[in-house]
């Protein structure tokens, strides 16, 4: 061994720890990888790898050199590095489409990372994931193996190199899951820890593509394999496979005691940048808990430690999974005491001043090239299965790599700011999948409503033995403009599946974007003067004043029915894009009602609530827990307070449920105060990053606080209903389990708490609902969704009034009449079907309003009996020559009701009419939202559909209800003409 090679092994003993930037997504600015490198001093991390896959002359352009500036940025960035003692690896992936037998490609890539090194790069890695497995018939000639081909090229440039001192390898083969056939037989992964040199570092993610955990035995059998201990890139908090969930707990399912077996352990992160801190402080805490370790069979498979073993008992109730026990109570490393450790640092840092990074508009590149297996139009092969980082590809993959997701979440030609056609969209799009038991391991109810339609998966997406992921048609459909050619009402009750759902949370991912380019910071974060040529990406601002002054402007709320209606934000929307924020902060909170705020400064306590609604991949925090547990306690025992149920009420018992809702609905308040808090701190950037997760989860947790209000009117009367048909529920037999055991990766599982809450709620097939674009500004006024009181008459009569015309403001039809239209289009409704209307409310009062009735026929027999004749009493009819809009409403009050038809009664049995006031709604899911509200009523009422009724001419409230997922209805016969019908199964 020569004194070089001593060296070099002296060198290679420090252990490697830190963070690789390499997800699918917008990349980290300049500036947030400065400060990534001061918390990584912090932490004592000491390695950097710089790695984003949306970089496009990191991955797709590999062979492009740096421009000039491009070049000083990353200068700048590795003497910044330097500065923190955190060494810089560049990372290069060649694989989509380099030839390795090609020697014009190998001179391209020794160019480019000596281009890199005279930056003053001295590390770097070559990373062959997410590419095809074959090789070209050129270089099939060549090479005997796939393997052999990365490594000859591998050490070529390694030698080209000088030998840095550190040089990391991430092999195709990168988990125990993708080893062809296992570990321990698998040709790649021996070729690759034989052939590759001793000094280059392979990186591996464990025995998953996401880990649970990493034990002593699946280390020892991958560094026998490898022929050397391997570097961990660990992907425990990576979120780019799934846009609504995002993890904020400790680093967790590794114990110390297995430092000693691996060389490194590297993170992959949150693709959101202001969400990672408490994953890098806690990871630091763990790599110095064994700074000197020795190895040790101490955690052999499933065998815990002595130290372990002897106080398991007196921990054993502080955790969920046994299985987890050893690397959760080891007395080095405990997480939720490093989670404690963290807080301070971490609320030091939301509470500073810093501003959201500007990007630069991603370059227009194409997304297919030849011969290369990259971001394809729709329909095309493109990925392979995720690899270091996770992500979601458009096509299924290879039929021979089970358990790995296919259907992006949205169409992945379509690069961010950039609005498509709706009629582009590809049919294949998937909704968020719901997760799905074994049918023979399910506890469900023996009958399914009538109106249930089986579940089926989306295309492409693995269906593993115990987990399988499907999805249960909701009922939403295309726009419609008019009542010109309304789809026939037998069509719509014979087809085989109602229309597909829009998957309009899911956001489409980001073309190759030089993450190098950088926008000059403003001074402002409200500064929107920067046109989309500047490279800006601005966002409008939901101003906060007095409605409109000009009330004959249209008043109807645009829904975003699509992607395709607003320009398009990634799933790390946050950061990406200058949310704009409102200068005038609101004063008020909202919990059930609205009260005074008291403290709007960030807690430790808001934090550990925040942590726990975002918890980890294969856990839910404390607090998620309770909402889940608590929902379903209220949901399975609301007969103890059912009117009328048959049996002896029990006083203990109804006193305890309503106990138990209104610490629900408290909980559900300090959730809420969370946003208002967040919105209004001075870390705008925390801000931007956590804003759509935050919004989303709030969202859900106010209908479920409005269910639940409504389920203590105790009116339910269809127990039945109140289960849920798509799939299975966090209590389901088996489910809880799977989630947790880590056997699946958990991208199976997707939605996050929002999804488990939803299912739930009697309508969770219901995803239009749910699954909802983010706004594209920063909304800072509160909204409670509540049942609709007595007290609220005059409020939603004034709003029928500012939206009868049409969604017009009808007071210069009606001025001296203010509640004739109120009287004619929801007095029935508020007076004899009051439980089930429900109200928005903002801090001024009641802005919006669903009034609804289970059966129309009922309805309309009540009304004839105590309605009709007191508006006539009212409204006396007078003869006129000439009449005038109100003479017109007054003769409509002494002819015959109109009566829906039987057969649309048959299947839309319920009727409703819900309307807003744009003017003070800002937040554009809002009336989704409303709507899923009355549903889950109704529903629970026995209702298996809904319809409502407007006049033909109508065509802006037709559009509003179609955007609502509504369709038109066609009366099999007799009906009059100038009505329309609009229905929507529940």
């Amino acid at each position: 061994m020569t004194g070089k090679d001593i060296t070099r092994k002296a060198e290679s003993k420090r252990f490697i720890s830190g963070v690789v930037e390499g997800f699918y997504g917008r990349p980290w600015s300049a500036d947030q990888r400065k400060l990534l490198f001061s918390w990584m001093q912090k932490s004592g991390l000491n390695t950097y790898m710089y790695a984003p896959k949306d970089d496009y002359k990191h991955r797709a352009y590999w062979r492009e050199l740096y421009s000039v500036e491009e070049a000083e940025n990353l200068t700048n960035l590795i003497s910044a590095s330097k500065e923190k003692d955190v060494v810089f690896v560049y990372a290069v992936s060649p694989g989509l489409d380099i030839s390795f037998s090609n020697v014009k490609d190998v001179q391209a890539l020794k160019r480019k990372l000596e281009q890199v090194a005279t930056f003053g790069c001295e590390a770097f890695a070559m990373l062959f994931d997410d590419i095809d497995p074959e090789l070209s018939e050129a270089d099939r000639s060549a090479f005997q193996s796939f393997g052999l081909a990365q490594v000859s090229v591998s050490n070529e440039v390694f030698e080209h190199l000088h030998q840095p001192k550190l040089f990391l390898f991430c092999p195709t083969e990168y988990c125990a899951s993708r080893a062809v056939p296992n570990v321990a037989t698998s040709e790649y992964l021996n070729t690759i820890g034989s052939k590759l040199l001793p000094g280059i570092d392979i990186m591996w993610t464990g025995p998953k593509v996401v880990s649970k955990k990493l034990t002593v035995t699946a280390l020892e059998e991958i560094a026998t394999s490898l022929k050397r201990p391997a570097v961990i890139w660990d992907n425990i908090h990576a979120n780019d496979y799934d846009p609504r969930r995002i993890f904020l707990g400790p680093y967790d399912g590794r114990s110390p005691e297995v430092i000693p077996y691996i060389n490194g352990v590297m993170t992959n992160p949150n693709t959101e940048f202001e969400a990672n801190f408490m994953a890098i402080h806690t990871l630091g805490q763990w790599c110095q808990s064994n700074p000197n370790g020795v190895k040790k069979d101490l955690i052999k498979g499933d065998q815990m430690s002595p130290v372990a073993s002897d106080i398991k008992l007196e921990t054993e109730s502080d955790y969920i999974c046994d299985e987890d026990i050893p690397s959760r109570i080891d007395i080095r490393y405990q997480p939720k005491a490093a989670l404690k450790a963290a807080m301070p640092d971490w609320l030091a840092e939301i509470h500073c001043r810093r501003e959201p990074p500007r990007h630069p508009f991603p370059r227009v590149i194409p997304t297919y090239l030849p011969g290369a297996l990259m971001s394809c139009p729709p329909g095309v092969s493109s990925y392979l299965p995720p690899g270091p980082p996770v992500v979601l590809n458009p096509s299924p993959p290879p039929s021979n790599l089970p358990g790995v997701p296919s259907c992006p979440p949205g169409n992945p030609t379509i690069p961010p700011g950039i609005t498509p056609f709706t009629s582009n969209v590809p049919a294949e799009l998937p909704s968020a999948a719901q997760p799905c038991m074994n049918p023979s391991e399910l506890e469900a109810p023996s009958t399914p409503p009538n109106n249930y339609l089986p579940p089926s998966p989306p295309a492409g997406l693995p269906m593993p033995d115990i987990i399988k992921t499907c999805l249960t048609p909701s009922y939403t459909t295309q726009t419609i403009t008019s009542a010109v050619g309304l789809t026939p009402l037998a069509t719509i009750c014979t087809s085989a599946q109602a229309p597909l759902p829009i998957p309009t949370f899911i956001q489409p991912p980001s073309l190759p974007v030089s993450s190098l380019l950088e926008l000059p910071q403003s001074d402002s974060i409200s500064d929107t003067a920067l046109s989309s040529e500047s490279g800006a990406e601005p966002m409008e601002v939901a101003t906060t004043g007095p409605p409109d002054s000009s009330e004959s402007s249209r008043n109807v709320p645009v829904l975003n029915n699509s992607v395709s209606h607003t320009p398009s934000l990634e799933k790390q929307n946050s950061s990406d894009s200058l949310m704009q924020i409102e200068s005038d902060m609101n004063d008020k909170n909202e919990d059930s009602i609205f009260n005074d705020r008291v403290d709007n400064v960030f807690s430790e306590e808001d934090a550990l609530l925040l942590v726990d609604l975002f918890y980890m991949p294969f856990e839910h925090g404390a607090q998620g827990l309770f909402f889940l547990q608590r929902l379903h306690w209220l949901r399975n025992n609301v007969q103890s307070i059912i009117r009328g149920n048959g049996s002896d009420t029990n006083q203990f018992e109804v006193t305890e449920w309503h106990h138990l809702a209104d610490e629900f609905s408290a909980k559900v308040g300090e959730a809420v105060s969370l946003l208002s808090k967040l919105t209004s701190g001075p870390n705008k950037s925390f801000m931007c990053d956590m804003y759509s997760y935050l919004w989303d989860l709030i969202s859900i947790l106010k209908i479920c606080r409005a269910y639940v209000q409504w389920l203590a009117k105790g009116l339910a009367t269809q127990p039945l209903a109140q289960q849920t048909f798509s799939c299975v529920t966090w209590f389901s037999k088996g489910y809880k389990e799977a989630f947790m055991s880590g056997d699946q990766e958990p991208w199976v599982f997707r939605g996050g708490l929002q999804a488990e809450l939803q299912r739930l709620l009697p309508i969770d097939s219901a995803h239009d609902l749910f699954y909802i674009k983010p706004p594209d500004y920063i909304i800072t006024k509160t909204y409670n969704i509540r049942p609709y009181k007595a007290l609220d008459e005059d409020a939603v009569y004034q709003i029928c009034l500012k939206t009868c015309d049409d969604g017009m403001d009808g007071t210069d039809v009606f001025p001296n009449n203010p509640h004739i239209m109120g009287d004619k289009l929801i007095g029935k409704f508020v007076n004899l079907s009051s439980d089930y209307c429900f109200v928005i409310e903002d801090e001024v009062g009641v802005c919006g309003y669903v009034v609804a009735a289970v059966d129309a026929h009922d309805l309309n027999n009540k009304s004839k009996m105590a309605w009709v004749p007191s508006v006539q009493e009212k409204y006396p009819l007078t003869e006129k020559k000439d009449h005038s809009p109100i003479d017109d409403v007054i003769q409509s009050f002494h002819s015959d009701l109109n009566t829906v038809s039987d057969d649309i009664h048959s299947k839309y049995p319920s009727v409703l009419r819900l309307d807003i006031l744009p003017s003070r709604v800002e937040d554009p899911a809002l009336p989704r939202r409303l709507l899923a509200c009355v549903l889950c009523a109704l529903k629970c009422s026995g209702s298996k559909g809904v319809h409502c009724e407007l006049n033909v001419g109508d065509k802006f409230m037709v559009d509003f209800y179609a955007k609502l997922g509504f369709f038109a209805l066609t009366p099999l016969e007799g009906h009059p003409n100038d009505i329309v019908f609009l229905g929507r199964p529940i």
